[in-house]
C-alpha cells in the first residue's frame, strides 16, 4: 500500500535580528528514507540557493588591499572583513547585479547603514560597523552586489562591469545551518517506521519554510535535466561476446573439418560418414540413456551412439567428479544447476565463462576434460 509522506513545521521562531530558525518533520518514511531525504536537502539548502552578496570594492585612491587608508583607523583588509557582514535583501527579485556607494566625511563611526543603495535593496543589518574616520578626512567607496550561491573566493570573482574594483570573498547562501536527525517510530505501522527532523537556520533574506520549498524545487529541477541516458560500455560488451561466439564457431567448424582430413590421410580409403554436429550427437546419446534407464551392451556391431553412451556411463553415471574436475569448479557449476556431465555439455560454451567464478583458465579446462566427448568413437 502506497503511503505519502508529510511535512509539517512544528516550530519557527526569531532567534535576533539576523536568524531565523524553523523545525520541520517528515512522517510516514520507510526504513533508510529518511537518511537519504535529509541528506539532500542538506546538500541543496547550503549549496545551491541563490543570494545576494558584496562581491568587490573600490575606495578612490588605492589599488590594492594593502594601501593604508589616511585618517581611517582600520587598513583596507579589516574593511573587507566587515563588508562580508553586510546581508542584503533584494526586494525586487530581480537578482541583476547593481552598486552601492558611500562618501563621508569624518570624524565619524562609519556603519552599513551608511550605504547608499538602489530602490527595492535593503540592508538587514545596518548596524554593522564598517571603519572609524579619526580626522575630517573624506573617504568615498563603491561596492558592487551581485546574485549567486554557495561560496564563491576573491580569485574566482569575475567583476564583469567593474574595472579597478578588488574582489572579496562571498557567501551567498542564505542558510546558516541544517541540523538533521532520525526518530525511529513504532513498528507496528506498515512501512512507516521512522520520521526525519530538519532544523534550518537562515540569515533573514528567505524564511526557513521558503529555503525548504526552493531546495525540494532545486532537487526537482537538477534530476529533470538529465534526460538522456547512455551506457556504450554495455553495447561494447554485447559486442564482444558477439565476436566470441562467431569465432568458437568458427573453429569448431575448422576442427571437425581438420579431424575428418586427418582420419582420411591415415586409414584407407572408404565412405565417410559426416557427422551433423558433435552436440546434437551427444544429445541423442542422452536420449537413449533416458529411454533405457540402464548401461547398454556395448558389441561388436553396436554403433558409435551406443559406444559413447557407454562412455558417459562408465564415468560414475554422469558425475561431474568423473571429468576430473577440481571441487571448487565443481561447486561453480552446481550453483548455477549444472550437476550432472551431459547438463554440462549442453551447456552454451561460449556461456560459461559469464559464470561468476570461472575464470579463463577454469573454462579452458573443462574444455579439455569434455574433449572426449566430443571424439566420436571410431567404427
Amino acid at each position: 500500500m502506497k503511503i505519502n509522506s508529510k511535512c509539517k513545521c512544528v516550530d519557527l521562531d526569531l532567534l535576533n535580528r539576523n536568524e531565523f530558525y524553523g523545525h520541520f518533520v517528515f512522517t510516514s518514511l520507510e526504513q533508510s528514507e529518511g537518511t537519504t531525504i535529509g541528506n539532500m536537502l542538506r546538500r541543496a539548502l547550503l549549496s545551491n540557493l541563490y543570494g545576494f552578496r558584496i562581491t568587490g570594492v573600490l575606495v578612490a585612491g588605492i589599488n590594492n588591499e594593502f594601501t593604508p587608508l589616511e585618517g581611517v583607523r582600520e587598513d583596507l583588509l579589516e574593511i573587507i572583513l566587515n563588508l562580508k557582514e553586510i546581508i542584503i535583501y533584494d526586494q525586487n527579485k530581480t537578482g541583476q547585479a547593481c552598486f552601492g556607494l558611500l562618501k563621508v566625511q569624518g570624524p565619524a563611526i562609519i556603519t552599513a547603514g551608511a550605504l547608499t543603495l538602489p530602490n527595492g535593496i535593503k540592508v538587514l543589518n545596518p548596524s554593522t560597523h564598517l571603519l572609524t574616520i579619526s580626522d575630517d578626512s573624506v573617504i568615498e567607496l563603491e561596492i558592487k552586489i551581485e546574485y549567486g550561491k554557495s561560496y564563491i573566493l576573491a580569485k574566482d570573482q569575475k567583476l564583469e562591469g567593474a574595472k579597478d574594483f578588488i574582489p572579496i570573498d562571498s557567501n551567498f547562501a542564505p542558510v546558516l545551518k541544517v541540523n538533521s536527525y532520525i526518530k525511529a517510530l513504532p513498528q507496528d505501522i506498515e512501512n512507516t517506521n521512522e520520521e526525519l527532523h530538519l532544523e534550518i537556520f537562515t540569515n533573514g533574506t528567505l524564511l526557513p519554510h521558503q529555503a525548504l520549498l526552493q531546495a525540494r524545487n532545486m532537487l526537482g529541477y537538477m534530476l529533470s535535466t538529465i534526460t538522456n541516458m547512455e551506457f556504450p560500455c554495455f553495447d561494447y560488451m554485447e559486442m564482444k561476446e558477439k565476436e566470441t561466439i562467431t569465432v568458437n564457431k568458427f573453429d569448431e567448424e575448422n576442427l571437425e573439418t581438420l579431424e575428418v582430413k586427418e582420419k582420411s590421410s591415415k586409414e584407407e580409403p572408404k565412405a565417410l560418414e559426416v557427422k551433423e554436429n558433435p552436440s546434437k550427437e551427444i544429445s541423442k546419446v542422452l536420449e537413449i540413456k533416458a529411454k533405457s534407464g540402464k548401461p547398454p551392451v556395448v558389441s561388436d556391431k553396436s554403433t558409435p551412439e551406443e559406444r559413447l553412451l557407454k562412455r558417459v556411463t562408465d564415468m560414475e553415471s554422469g558425475s561431474l567428479k568423473g571429468l576430473g574436475l577440481s571441487n571448487r569448479i565443481i561447486k561453480v557449476l552446481n550453483k548455477v544447476n549444472i550437476n550432472f556431465t551431459w547438463d554440462l555439455m549442453q551447456y552454451p560454451s561460449p556461456n560459461l565463462i559469464t559464470i561468476e567464478g570461472l575464470g579463463p583458465k577454469s573454462v579452458e579446462e573443462i574444455k579439455n576434460k569434455l574433449t572426449l566427448f566430443y571424439e566420436p568413437p571410431i567404427d
